[in-house]
């Protein structure tokens, strides 16, 4: 094994270790009605940004884990140029696993979308169901720089270059953004970190059909309309195997509307 596949492995398990002892505070649920929910966030944010979420799931009595993909979040520290999307996928799959988690409600915001996507390819039988909360989803073979608007890829790989020391995106100014309150704003701000850009330079690979037979809904935030996702939300409405469900919600729903979100999470 080379030094960079080396790097790559004790990433994902460093991921998965951290993620097992954040959720290991937390008993598994003991009833019937309850359900099991892993929320991945999205780029630039950590498991830290489903913190309302996760509190009224967890008081209606789910069992829910927020794990941090290294590099971002409280992870920052693991910022490297050896990180990229098979490090995230692996830290993920790591978390169910030694969680010894079953019958997941996998959600994954934004970027994420890739990272469930590979984790479904790889133990689909432990996941119950795949939400796409306003989620990546690229075609096998491609990167997500591949896949968005070509200007909005240049702009991120100008800035990796400029202000990211060239292994990572510099989060968008908080002005981007569209919170609905300042302490919205307040409590975002600075824990935003800058996302390794290996995730979105390596090209999606799975070996099955996507979502390898677990059931798939794509979560479309339709309060406000998010740029990078447009043409490819489309695309997923003309497709096969997918639920469509739409919230009125903005793209940082689990900030900006996160007691919708619950309810939405209690309800499928």
């Amino acid at each position: 094994m080379n030094r960079r596949n080396f790097n790559k492995t004790a990433l994902g398990i460093a991921v998965g270790a951290f993620a097992a002892k954040q959720a290991s505070a937390q008993d598994k649920p003991t009833t019937s009605k309850s359900k099991t929910f892993v929320l991945v966030h999205g780029a630039w944010y950590g498991g830290w940004c489903w913190k309302r979420v996760a509190t009224d799931l967890r008081a209606a009595g789910h069992y829910v884990s927020t794990p941090t993909c290294p590099g971002v979040g409280e992870a920052k520290h693991l910022l490297s140029k050896d990180i990229d999307l098979t490090t995230h996928i692996t830290g993920i799959t790591n978390h169910i696993q030694f969680e010894g988690l079953s019958d997941v409600i996998l959600v994954g915001s934004g970027f994420s979308g890739l990272i469930i996507s590979g984790v479904a390819d790889r133990i689909p039988h432990t996941l119950n169901k795949l939400v796409y909360l306003d989620g990546l989803v690229v075609p096998n073979g491609t990167s997500a720089f591949d896949a968005q608007p070509a200007e909005i890829t240049k702009k991120r790989l100008e800035q990796v270059e400029r202000k990211g020391m060239g292994i990572a995106i510099p989060p968008p100014p908080l002005s981007s953004y569209e919170f609905a309150t300042d302490e919205q704003r307040a409590w975002v701000g600075p824990r935003l970190t800058p996302h390794p850009v290996g995730p979105y330079m390596e090209k999606f690979v799975i070996n099955n059909p996507l979502g390898n037979g677990v059931p798939r809904i794509y979560v479309d935030c339709v309060a406000t309309s998010f740029a990078p996702l447009a043409k490819l939300k489309k695309d997923i409405r003309t497709q096969p195997g997918w639920t469509w469900k739409e919230l009125n919600a903005r793209h940082e729903v689990m900030v900006t509307e996160p007691h919708l979100l619950n309810e939405f999470l209690q309800s499928i």
